[in-house]
């Protein structure tokens, strides 16, 4: 079988093939995917570089955001949105895949239309809560369509959808991984790991800038800020800032474009908190390791996504949620003071949870019937 896998939900696509690669591994794969995770400001988006490490093609493909823009500038952005069906037609003529699996957003929807107009079978897997229009849109075209929450399913036509769970990274679940080489050799400070997810965040990259000094008396700080764009360098702008700490307090603060997985994990292992933006995957894979966790969620994301991804963390008491808007180095410091009071009871409510592990089994079994 050879599987076309696009969308824009990267790591539970990650999962997908890490779960292929070694349960079928005569299964063929390609990845369509972004080049830029932020089309005007040039940001490189890590598709690239996660596809092609595991030795999986990458075909770069451009498409058309399904938003603002979409409507304001409606006849330049449907010419483009045509063309976009047209290549990824072309790109399915050319790969004659089995099957298309989409992990949704704008990225896969020609491929879904594309997808109908050659008569590939389509399974789409919505990795959140709530659902938007280019998952509703794939979903039309989908044969199967795969959620990760029950309540998920309303969103969907109920004959051809399934709850199959989230499929999270294989490494999240395990206890036991190994220490990055980057980091010393004895920590004798806490460990803070800052996340901003795929793109990084601009507003936690200028927070943790402007509470270093203070952050770092009482942290080491492991900090994931995201590629350049032609606007900024956080990874400059932070490199600077670490700089003009103390001399005793540069050894506690560590700054990445893009962290491994293989580090990550063992950071959700070995860290006492976390600060991070409130994505579906973020959040899952944060609980999944049992780390007390500060979420910041994007103000006014699709139909309160983000909120919703840490409100139900923070109502069991395993997290703690800062609105953006009252976001602050004082606030901040007193969250952390948090997290360290109440290690025990937020653990214990995280050790609670329960997790599908063999959600990427169930979506291949559903790519088996779909075909």
């Amino acid at each position: 079988m050879k599987i076309l896998i696009t969308g824009g939900h990267l790591t539970p696509a990650l999962s997908c093939m890490d779960w292929i690669a070694q349960n079928q591994p005569s299964d063929k794969l390609i990845f369509v995917g972004r080049e830029f995770s932020q089309d005007l400001l040039k940001q490189e988006a890590v598709e690239k570089y996660e596809v092609e490490k595991r030795k999986i093609p990458f075909i770069a493909f451009s498409a058309v955001r399904l938003g603002r823009d979409f409507y304001t500038h409606f006849f330049r952005e449907l010419s483009r949105f045509f063309q976009s069906i047209k290549t990824a037609k072309k790109i399915i003529l050319q790969q004659k895949p089995t099957v298309i699996l989409s992990f949704g957003g704008y990225v896969a929807v020609p491929f879904a239309i594309a997808g109908f107009l050659t008569k590939t079978p389509i399974v789409t897997h919505e990795q959140t809560l709530t659902t938007g229009f280019a998952n509703q849109l794939i979903g039309f075209f989908a044969k199967k369509i795969a959620v990760s929450f029950e309540q998920s399913k309303n969103e969907f036509p109920n004959t051809k959808t399934i709850v199959t769970g989230n499929p999270l990274r294989a490494g999240v679940f395990l206890s036991r991984h190994q220490k990055p080489n980057w980091l010393p050799k004895e920590i004798t400070k806490p460990i803070l790991l800052v996340l901003g997810g795929n793109q990084g965040s601009q507003v936690l990259n200028e927070l943790i800038i402007n509470s270093l000094t203070e952050i770092t008396k009482d942290w080491l700080v492991v900090h994931q800020c995201g590629r350049p764009t032609t606007v900024r360098d956080y990874f400059k702008a932070l490199s600077t800032a670490k700089s003009h700490l103390p001399h005793e307090q540069q050894d506690n603060y560590f700054v990445h474009e893009w962290m491994d997985e293989e580090d990550l994990f063992w950071l959700y292992r070995n860290a006492i908190g976390a600060i991070s933006r409130s994505g579906a995957n973020a959040t899952q894979e944060i609980a999944v390791a049992g780390l007390p966790a500060i979420f910041v969620p994007i103000p006014n994301s699709h139909k309160d996504e983000q909120y919703k991804n840490a409100r139900w963390l923070v109502d069991i008491g395993a997290a703690i949620l800062i609105e953006q808007a009252g976001l602050s180095q004082e606030v901040l410091m007193l969250a952390l003071d948090k997290i360290q009071l109440m290690q025990k009871p937020m653990r214990e409510a995280l050790s609670k949870l329960k997790f599908e592990k063999d959600a990427a089994a169930k979506l291949y079994e559903l790519i088996k019937a779909a075909i």
